[in-house]
């Protein structure tokens, strides 16, 4: 396996940024430490990346992007968390594809 020289910059660029991003992070919990907005937004974060992440699929596709969707807010809400939502949202996905649904 071999990899050319423009994405293993861009990877090692890319991991430079989340390593100053999670630095900055720091910084700004150590400044601002847990304020009710710092920890509203927190507790906010798992359920918008889940969103977002889903959007896409959601309106180009549909389908059995649909199927995820629904099993991964039902199971982030009753289980709730966002790692049994994310797991159950690809197993859908996953299983509806196998099903035949597109």
């Amino acid at each position: 396996m071999s990899a050319s020289p423009e994405n293993l910059i861009a990877i090692f660029v890319m991991a430079l940024a989340a390593m100053a991003a999670k630095g900055g992070g720091f910084i700004a919990m150590r400044w601002l430490g847990r304020h009710r907005f710092v920890t509203a937004l927190l507790d906010h974060a798992p359920g918008a990346v889940l969103v977002s992440a889903a959007v896409v699929p959601l309106a180009q596709t549909g389908g059995a992007f649909v199927v995820g969707a629904v099993v991964a807010a039902v199971l982030t809400r009753k289980v709730g968390g966002f790692t049994p939502g994310l797991f159950g949202g690809v197993g859908a996905v996953a299983l509806a594809r196998w099903a035949g649904l597109a």
